[in-house]
C-alpha cells in the first residue's frame, strides 16, 4: 500500500489526481485544501487543512499526519493572482505568489522528508512558464513564472542532495490545462495531467528530471 500527499486537491489537477489515485487499490491519499473540506467521500482519501502561506498551518498539517510513512508527495498547490496581460512587477503580488508557490511548498517538503519510505517520489507541479526553454516567451505573468522557475531549481537541488538516498524528485509541466487558472479553452483536461502523474509515480525514473506528457523535456 502506497501512502502519499496531494496538495491543492480541492479542484483542478489536484482533485483529478486524488480521484485517480484513490481508485487504485494500492493507494491511500491525503489531500489538502485551505478549509480541510472536500466533496469526495472515499475510504482511500483523507483531507486535511493546509495554508501554504502559514508556517503554523504547515506544522499542524505535518503533525496531523501522525506516524504515517509517505511514498509520494505531489506539490500541486499554487496561485496565479496577476492579470494575464500584466508585465510590471508588483512586489506585494510577488511576495504573495512566492509564499505559496515556493516558500510554503519548500517548507512543507522539508518537514515531510523524514517521513518518507525508501523509493519515495516527490513531484513538483511547475509549468512551461517556469522554464528557460519556453518557445513563446513573453513578459507577462512575471510573478508566477519566477516562482515556478525557482521551484524547478529546487527540484534539481533536492534531487542532487538526495542522490544517495532512494527518493526520486521530479518536476512536471502539465501543459495548458482546463483549470480555474488555465481557463475553459485549454486543450488538456485535469484528468490528462492526473494520468501523467500516476504514470510517473508508477515508473522507475531518474531523479532530477523535468517531465511533460510522459517525456523528459528541457529546463
Amino acid at each position: 500500500m502506497k501512502h502519499g500527499v496531494v496538495t491543492g486537491s480541492s479542484r483542478g489537477i489536484g482533485l483529478a489526481t486524488i480521484k485517480l489515485l484513490s481508485n487504485q487499490s494500492n493507494f491511500k491519499v491525503i489531500g489538502s485544501s485551505t478549509t480541510g473540506n472536500s466533496s469526495l467521500n472515499h475510504s482511500n482519501i483523507k483531507y486535511l487543512k493546509l495554508d501554504l502561506s502559514s508556517s503554523d498551518s504547515i506544522a499542524q498539517f505535518v503533525k496531523s499526519l501522525g506516524d504515517v510513512k509517505l511514498d509520494f508527495l505531489i506539490n500541486n498547490a499554487g496561485i496565479l493572482i496577476e492579470k494575464w496581460d500584466a508585465s510590471n512587477i508588483n512586489i506585494q503580488q510577488l511576495k504573495q505568489t512566492f509564499d505559496i508557490n515556493l516558500f510554503g511548498t519548500i517548507e512543507l517538503t522539508e518537514k515531510l522528508l523524514p517521513l518518507f519510505n525508501s523509493n519515495g517520489h516527490i513531484v513538483n507541479i511547475t509549468s512551461d512558464w517556469g522554464s528557460f526553454s519556453e518557445q513563446n516567451f513573453d513578459a507577462f505573468q512575471p510573478h508566477y513564472k519566477m516562482s515556478k522557475a525557482a521551484l524547478n531549481m529546487y527540484t534539481k537541488l533536492l534531487a542532487k542532495r538526495l542522490e544517495n538516498k532512494p527518493i526520486t524528485v521530479s518536476s512536471l509541466d502539465p501543459g495548458w490545462t482546463q483549470t480555474d487558472m488555465g481557463g475553459k479553452v485549454a486543450p488538456r483536461l485535469p484528468e490528462d495531467v492526473a494520468s501523467d502523474i500516476s504514470r510517473l509515480l508508477n515508473d522507475n525514473v531518474k531523479s532530477g528530471q523535468f517531465w511533460h506528457r510522459g517525456k523528459v523535456r528541457a529546463w
